[in-house]
């Protein structure tokens, strides 16, 4: 009994330690220095008054993928709409705006609003450790520390984070802070049209990472030899789900263009053409290259139900589920 009470008190330690040994260790070697070199090129700025912004930086690789952003992104909002306190969003290197405009709430801040000023503004970041997302102790966690960050007593605060503590929320607080550019919308608008409308075909996910070897992440890449029996393998797994639901066409999306190809010859198949990249791993892309990645996110949120393909080689993403979570479709992952 004691060295039960002992273990639940120390427990919590176990999820405020390496979010907190993050941020310090970062904020010495990279995010202080950055921020200088930055006020020299971009001179004195930020005169708008108390803002919490959530940051993004090419610079900066840890706030992960799209989807990672948008539930940091919702988790930063939500606790600042309750803590009645301004938000922005920076999201570098590109224009945000090209591809999501503020829809209930305006998150937009001028570049001549933006402080860089570390006597003025405190860079922090606030990250993810334990895979399980719904973890109960990392969320509270993460909840006790942004409140502390946002007390700290600076012009701005600009966070870098990928935390996941609004997932109860995540739809209407997205809708609250995005709606699609025009030029998004309209790609959403035709291949929708090409499927039928919203709610009429199923989606299903590979998360390849590298090991096609035509994408740019971390992970394990399968040797040439090996290839061609995977990508077959992965071929069967759609052609049994298309055995369960004969009559539903099938998004198909995936890191992987090789296999999307390879894909092209199913007329049950709807693939969406382009590249796609990792926004934590990419900096330097066309507007139209990462425009994909938002198209391939609206379209599964679009599915009446959205298929995760797993197994030991297949990463698990959390891009597919938290499409589904934008417009409350039915979730799944199978496995090969």
């Amino acid at each position: 009994m004691i060295l039960e009470k002992i273990f639940n008190f120390f427990l919590p330690v176990l999820y405020f330690t390496p979010i907190l040994r993050h941020n310090y260790i970062c904020r010495k070697l990279l995010l202080i220095p950055l921020y200088k070199n930055k006020q020299k090129s971009k001179g004195e700025n930020g005169n708008r008054g108390k803002n919490i912004i959530y940051m993004v930086q090419p610079e900066t690789t840890f706030s992960g993928g799209l989807s990672d952003r948008f539930r940091g992104i919702t988790s930063i909002y939500a606790e600042c709409k309750h803590k009645n306190l301004p938000f922005s969003i920076v999201f570098e290197p590109f224009c945000l705006q090209d591809y999501l405009v503020p829809n209930k709430y305006d998150w937009r801040i001028e570049a001549k609003d933006i402080c860089w000023d570390v006597q003025k503004v405190y860079p922090c970041t606030l990250l993810t450790y334990h895979h399980n997302l719904h973890n109960c102790l990392q969320r509270l966690a993460q909840r006790i520390i942004l409140s502390y960050y946002l007390k700290k007593d600076y012009q701005q605060i600009h966070i870098y984070s990928n935390m996941a503590i609004a997932d109860k929320d995540f739809s209407s607080l997205f809708k609250e802070l995005f709606r699609p550019s025009s030029k998004l919308q309209s790609q959403i608008d035709f291949h929708l049209r090409h499927l039928g409308g919203e709610k009429k075909y199923i989606s299903l996910t590979f998360r390849f990472r590298q090991l096609l070897g035509d994408f740019k992440e971390g992970g394990e890449i399968l040797a040439e030899s090996d290839r061609e029996a995977y990508i077959l393998k992965c071929i069967r797994g759609v052609e049994r789900l298309h055995s369960k639901y004969p009559t539903e066409r099938i998004l198909v999306t995936s890191d992987s263009k090789t296999f999307l190809d390879r894909l092209s010859i199913f007329q049950y198949v709807y693939i969406i053409p382009g590249c796609v990249v990792h926004m934590g791993f990419t900096f330097d892309a066309s507007q139209d290259v990462y425009m994909k990645s938002f198209v391939d996110f609206f379209m599964l949120s679009n599915a009446k139900k959205v298929f995760q393909m797993t197994d030991k080689l297949l990463f698990r993403s959390g891009f597919p589920k938290r499409a589904a979570m934008l417009n409350e479709a039915s979730y799944e992952e199978i496995k090969l």
